[in-house]
């Protein structure tokens, strides 16, 4: 069984990620930056799927992380959050056959959107 790899620099906000998808029977990992998503993406053993806040802070977005795990796992599930970017910046800067979702986001959609790109 493996895990859903979650990005996000707000504690908060990854901590409710998390007990949603584990309520779901789904095992999480957080991360809260972009370094620490490079570092453990090659290491772990399976991702089932990615929820990744586009803005992390410094360094670069929740889009570079997403195409850099997608060149390790092709068909990898992907559902982006963003409080800031806007819906065309995901349409210019996703990868293809993802999600996104804007904050503040009801958890049941996020589990939707993800549960629906697993079974795809």
């Amino acid at each position: 069984m493996g895990c859903v790899l979650v990005v996000e620099d707000d504690h908060a906000i990854c901590a409710l990620i998390s007990d949603v998808l584990g309520d779901a029977g789904l095992e999480t990992l957080c991360v809260a930056s972009d370094r620490d998503a490079y570092d453990i993406i090659p290491k772990l053993p399976v991702v089932l799927g990615l929820v990744v806040d586009v803005n992390l802070g410094a360094g670069t977005t929740g889009f570079d992380v997403a195409r850099f795990a997608r060149q390790i796992i092709p068909d990898l599930p992907v559902v982006y959050v963003s409080g800031e970017a806007p819906l065309a910046s995901f349409r210019a800067f996703g990868v293809p056959e993802s999600d996104f979702l804007e904050k503040p986001f009801a958890p049941g959609e996020l589990l939707e959107k993800l549960q629906t790109r697993l079974a795809a």
